[in-house]
């Protein structure tokens, strides 16, 4: 019995109503004749909710307790939906991180999974019960409860179906797939029927909300099939294959367009940071994501550019960053990014060229601009990743405007 994996987002179980939908179309999937293993993310803005109490009863609060708190509300749907399951006649339990077997490093609110051991799943799904794994989590080998950052109810999937081997892993959302640009910004932005996992990456790295770029990286790693798809509808979603030598069409020139809203600049001075200021200043930001950066040398000033959705209070962190490292460091937030991902498209100047044209003639002051190898990047401020998304994917996706 081939064995899939389903992982449902926060708003795909935010009712009680939904929740008893995702259970009926679970339980079809069961009848089909094929082992299930559902992941379930918090019901809703719960995780946003329990964020807001912390803050109420505490300044600051600890990193090892906020992981206690938010992990509760991936257990309470697992619970739920396990007990909605039951209610159609359908074998079904849930099971916490640890039960799972789901390991990770010791790094509160940003884990990383390191192992999976699913003896007690493989056993639920040997006499015939769906299992349903409250995603984000995990625990240490020490036995600390952790949590895996946002959009970690992905990679909590991905790392169950490569420890099951499994046929492939559904991430279900609100969406028909992964599209060429955010529909909600770009109404004419189209989805697409297949994405390489390169691809794929560098879109959700980049800003696309769809799937976290280090589930692909642990799918791709691992030779795991993903499926973007609908939670309700019936369409087949965009397929993210695994790795291998069969041939496949070369991509598109440019895959999609995307942005994000979440950058803060630290920047150092070449002048000021001495070496041990240098080191302290790095290990305050250490745990949060670097999304770009480089160091200089020969007293030039560097640049750090840091996500602040890992930051349980952003502007707390700013107040007493800037204090501590009073000289030595600069603060600028409100900052954005907008990508062109297509396969290869860093290697080729004439197209970095070509956006920034677009961009200057919309007026946008790009910060900014780093390449990679399957993309472009320009940093600007936050109110302008909107109408820059929209004007280069009008350019170079729909191609309805020169350059």
């Amino acid at each position: 019995m081939q064995v899939i994996v389903q992982k449902y987002g926060g708003s795909s179980v935010s009712t009680a109503e939904k929740i008893r939908a995702v259970a009926e179309r679970v339980v079809q999937l069961r009848r089909e004749n094929h082992a299930v293993v559902v992941v379930v993310s918090a019901m809703g803005d719960s995780t946003d909710d329990l964020l807001e109490l912390a803050r109420q009863v505490g300044s600051a609060p600890a990193a090892r307790d906020l992981d206690m708190l938010l992990s509760t509300g991936e257990t309470v749907s697992a619970a739920l939906l396990s007990l909605a399951i039951q209610s159609l006649g359908q074998k079904a339990v849930s099971l916490s991180a640890s039960q799972c077997g789901i390991i990770t490093n010791d790094v509160h609110s940003n884990a990383r999974i390191l192992e999976v051991r699913p003896d007690r799943i493989k056993k639920e799904l040997a006499r015939g019960a769906v299992v349903v794994i409250p995603g984000f989590q995990g625990v240490t080998v020490q036995q600390e409860i952790t949590t895996l950052g946002r959009g970690g109810s992905d990679t909590t999937a991905v790392a169950i179906a490569a420890a099951l081997g499994a046929e492939s892993c559904q991430i279900c959302t609100d969406v028909e797939g992964v599209y060429n640009a955010d529909p909600r910004i770009v109404p004419e932005a189209e989805a697409l029927s297949e994405l390489g996992a390169r691809e794929m990456q560098e879109l959700a790295w980049h800003g696309a909300q769809v799937v976290k770029a280090e589930a692909v990286e642990f799918a791709k790693t691992n030779g795991v099939a993903i499926v973007v798809r609908s939670a309700f509808a019936g369409g087949p979603g965009t397929l993210i294959p695994a790795e291998s030598s069969v041939f496949r069409p070369h991509p598109r020139e440019v895959a999609g367009v995307t942005g994000r809203k979440d950058l803060m600049r630290i920047s150092l001075n070449g002048s000021s940071p001495n070496g041990s200021q240098r080191d302290e200043i790095f290990a305050a930001v250490s745990k949060y994501d670097l999304i770009f950066g480089g160091l200089s040398g020969n007293g030039e000033a560097s640049e750090l550019f840091i996500s602040n959705l890992e930051i349980p209070d952003p502007d707390a962190f700013t107040a007493e960053l800037g204090p501590r490292f009073n000289g030595a460091i600069k603060l600028t937030g409100d900052l954005g990014a907008v990508s062109l991902v297509g396969f290869g498209l860093g290697s080729r100047p004439a197209a970095l060229l070509d956006a920034l044209r677009v961009l200057e003639k919309e007026n946008v002051p790009v910060i900014k601009s780093f390449t990679g190898r399957e993309s472009l990047t320009f940093i600007m401020p936050r109110s302008l990743v909107d109408q820059s998304v929209k004007r280069l994917h009008r350019v170079f996706v729909d191609k309805q405007e020169s350059s």
